[in-house]
């Protein structure tokens, strides 16, 4: 497996974690009852994010049983962005062990998310460029600064001068995969209902689509959980908004801790090189008030 190839697996993986309080043990609830009003199926729920500054949460990236990377994701404190509160989400991978002499991958994403409706203000990615260990692709994505249906969207290597894009979106609100998946572990309603979004993963955007398939008990490293289990689908969107020529279809299925934690507990799905699984292995509390109590 190549570094391109093995990057692509860690970053889709790591395109689908999020963070929140830890996972409770006290048994199943009524999906998303933790999240305040339900929202009706197809939207997610406008609000404060679901989660409180402070915390912190790693996840073992592992293919075919083998672990290659770890994902942390961090809660920050509030910070004003352009006159708006704003709580900071930061995501970080890193290859491990064999997999480092394979690819070095050592990634950030950070996003800036609106402490009052949970929409995102802007989203920045810095990753090693394809075939580089020391060439660092930068984007940035300003949500606020959105123009009717376009996003700006900025792209550099290391220091040289950015280049300005924008995305047309199709929808009101666009997300950045931290954004999403915070409000996602607020989205209620019963199995079958479904969710159609559009997601920046670094300067490309995606369709996704997620569809509640019901309750299970899961087995984690942290011990075991009521679940609800979600399956996706996605495929890359070009600037004009439309699905990229070259874009295959990707299937994942995800679970949340179904309690008032609300947390992601684990991704798998089944790739050109076998199975690939993001699963939780660490949770550290927060140190302030959950901004959705």
């Amino acid at each position: 497996m190549n570094r391109l190839a093995f990057a692509s697996l860690v970053a889709g993986a790591a395109a689908l974690v999020s963070c929140g309080k830890p996972p409770g043990s006290t048994g199943a609830t009524t999906p998303g009852a933790a999240a305040g009003q339900p929202a009706p199926d197809g939207k997610l729920h406008d609000g404060p994010p679901l989660v409180t500054p402070g915390e912190h949460m790693q996840y073992a990236l592992s293919l075919r049983g083998i672990e290659l990377a770890t994902y942390d994701l961090s809660i920050g404190d509030l910070t004003d962005l352009g006159g708006k509160k704003a709580v900071v989400v930061q995501g970080h991978a890193k290859s491990i062990g064999i997999a480092s002499m394979v690819a070095s991958i050592d990634d950030r994403f950070t996003s800036w998310v609106d402490a009052a409706t949970g929409h995102p203000l802007r989203f920045q990615t810095d990753e090693f460029a394809s075939g580089s260990s020391t060439d660092i692709e930068h984007a940035v994505i300003e949500f606020a600064a959105r123009d009717g249906d376009q996003i700006p969207v900025s792209f550099h290597v290391n220091d040289a001068a950015t280049s300005p894009d924008s995305q047309k979106a199709s929808q009101p609100v666009a997300w950045d995969y931290n954004a999403f998946l915070v409000a996602l572990r607020g989205w209620e309603g019963p199995p079958g209902s479904k969710l159609e979004l559009e997601v920046f993963r670094s300067r490309w955007m995606w369709h996704v689509e997620v569809t509640i398939e019901g309750q299970e008990q899961l087995v984690t490293r942290l011990g075991d959980f009521p679940a609800l289990r979600i399956a996706g689908r996605t495929y890359k969107l070009d600037r004009k908004g439309a699905r990229a020529a070259s874009s295959e279809e990707r299937q994942f299925t995800m679970w949340i801790s179904d309690d008032d934690g609300r947390v992601p507990l684990q991704i798998s799905a089944t790739t050109d090189y076998g199975a690939l699984d993001m699963a939780i292995t660490d949770y550290q509390p927060g140190n302030g008030a959950r901004l959705r109590p």
